[in-house]
């Protein structure tokens, strides 16, 4: 029995081992067909290269503040006012965190659209008397600046995007192809944003990440300091009230002083102490909201986040991918294609025909 399985075990290796001399005579007898496929395959990579649209990809760092922080100048005047906590500012529902989502959300894209674009125009093009193509977001991602683009009998002519929940199928195509160029990533644990902007064109893509770096900033700025920008338009229309009735009440007691000079009444002292009172009264409220009016301005400016650019926005000099690396890449897969099959495809597709074969006529039998 040990026997038998000795010899089993024998005849398994040798099935196992593999002729790489046979192989390699194999290919070498037909070195000049796997020449020639790798040749075709080459050929029709550069077609390919020739053929596909190259694009440039555009990455924007940023690096935020830490937020709830306080400075020391809004802390300084809160503290000779008594408001210790008014400055403190608790966290905030929208943040970096939401960049992604912010970055491809409708109206954000939509909001891009009228962003006017141009296109690279290199030194040697220059001097040939080229310019650069001026369009916009809509028109290049539509193809209407493309000079073989032809509009459809029914199709309007783009004004604008009124509603960005209303869009038409053509402009909700567009948002799309723009939604696919943008992208945001935040990381959590660091805070570190990182735009990406990919369009055909490397100034347009340096053009439009700027843009979209700018915008979003602008999106949590906006929202971080509306409740500070209420409550600041608050306080001036209060402080204007106050200098109103401040105003109001000096005139009504110079012209009691002026009027009971030469009168001494104690009706008329009654009168004027009153109005005195009302002058200071109204003094001292317009001196509480200039203050709080003040405090609001610094609270704004508090709430603004700031950006440190670690990466600003650079004119890419290379496309995502090279034409070269294309036709090497086709032409490798037709090498390696024709090792394989001269190599043991052939030979292993013809016996697999000769079993089936040889199965049929054991069938038939």
């Amino acid at each position: 029995m040990e026997e038998y399985q000795n010899n089993n075990n024998y005849y398994q290796e040798d099935e196992l081992e593999i002729d790489w001399m046979g192989i390699l005579s194999k290919i070498l007898k037909h070195w000049k067909q796997i020449l020639l496929i790798s040749f075709i395959f080459g050929c029709l990579g550069i077609a390919s290269a020739l053929l596909m649209k190259r694009h440039y990809s555009v990455t924007v760092t940023l690096a935020p503040e830490t937020q709830g922080r306080t400075s020391s100048s809004l802390s300084s005047i809160t503290s000779m006012l008594g408001m210790g906590s008014a400055a403190t500012s608790g966290p905030d529902a929208m943040n970096i965190t939401l960049f992604p989502e912010i970055c491809q959300s409708t109206p954000f894209l939509v909001s891009l659209l009228d962003v006017p674009l141009s296109s690279y125009v290199s030194e040697k093009q220059k001097e040939a008397g080229a310019k650069p193509l001026n369009t916009t977001v809509y028109k290049h991602f539509s193809g209407e600046d493309k000079p073989n683009y032809k509009p459809k009998k029914d199709e309007k002519p783009y004004t604008g995007v009124s509603d960005a929940t209303e869009l038409t199928p053509r402009q909700a195509g567009v948002v799309k192809a723009l939604g696919q160029s943008v992208s945001a990533n935040v990381d959590k644990k660091t805070g570190i944003t990182t735009i990406s902007v990919t369009t055909d064109d490397r100034l347009m893509s340096k053009q439009l990440a700027d843009t979209v770096c700018s915008r979003l900033q602008a999106c949590i700025s906006d929202y971080r300091t509306k409740k500070a920008t209420a409550d600041y338009d608050y306080y001036v229309m209060l402080a204007d009230e106050a200098h109103e009735e401040l105003v109001k009440a000096q005139a009504a007691y110079a012209r009691s002083v002026d009027y009971d000079r030469s009168v001494i009444l104690q009706s008329s002292t009654a009168e004027k102490d009153r109005l005195r009172e009302e002058a200071n009264l109204a003094n001292q409220i317009y001196a509480q909201m200039a203050q709080q009016r003040e405090l609001a301005r610094a609270k704004i400016q508090e709430e603004k986040p700031v950006y440190a650019v670690v990466q600003p926005a650079v004119l890419p000099q290379r496309a995502n991918e090279s034409r070269a690396k294309r036709v090497l890449i086709w032409g490798f897969v037709g090498f390696f294609l024709s090792l394989a099959w001269y190599g043991f495809g052939a030979d292993f597709l013809k016996k697999m025909r000769s079993d089936v074969k040889e199965k049929m006529e054991e069938e038939e039998e």
